[in-house]
């Protein structure tokens, strides 16, 4: 068992606790659980105290009490996690092979010639049931609701990754510029904090 199996019942008492459980302070977040709970610093021996509903009110005050230090812990291991996908993409612009310059440019256009692909399908489909057999539009027109209703979560992803490449393209446009590139909001609230 790991820290990462008890986040969830955690955090529907102290969401920040739960967090921090799934990521890189977990060891030390657990420890501080398994303390509020009078248990030893075990996932499985905080799993056996979470069993008794007193326990998360217990967890939650925890979080109450410790709300600073554990949410400086969440920043610092939030710009760590961005730092190194910054070195990531730095890695990319810096490599001397033309594809990995390009996958971010790549993904783009073809998530634009999908959506016109489906797009183009779904308005000859209708344009086809409305000239051919006028009757059946509003049945067709329910079930293409319904499609895309489906498709509304992948084209979330999709799009959600898209404007994560252009931002960071934009990001490693301005440092080939020389410029500085304004802090995200997770640097700005964790410079904050720092004083």
């Amino acid at each position: 068992m790991d820290w990462s199996d008890i986040s969830g019942v955690v955090a529907k008492a102290a969401p920040l606790v739960g967090t921090l459980l799934l990521g890189p302070a977990g060891a030390g977040v657990g420890a501080l659980v398994a303390s509020a709970l009078g248990t030893e610093a075990d996932p499985a021996a905080v799993a056996t105290a979470l069993q008794d509903p007193a326990s998360l009110e217990r967890i939650r005050q925890m979080e109450l009490d410790n709300k600073a230090d554990l949410t400086r812990m969440h920043l610092e291991a939030e710009t760590a996690r961005l730092a190194e996908v910054n070195q990531t993409i730095r890695a990319e612009v810096a490599s001397n092979d033309p594809y990995v310059r390009r996958w971010r440019p790549t993904y783009g256009y073809l998530t634009a010639l999908a959506w016109f692909v489906q797009m183009t399908g779904f308005t000859l489909i209708l344009g086809l049931v409305a000239y051919k057999h006028p009757g059946d539009l509003a049945a067709v027109v329910g079930a293409l609701g319904s499609v895309l209703t489906a498709l509304l979560g992948l084209w979330g992803i999709a799009l959600a990754v898209l404007g994560v490449n252009v931002t960071s393209r934009s990001k490693d446009k301005q440092v080939q510029a020389g410029q500085e590139p304004a802090p995200g909001l997770m640097a700005a609230l964790a410079k904050r904090l720092a004083g």
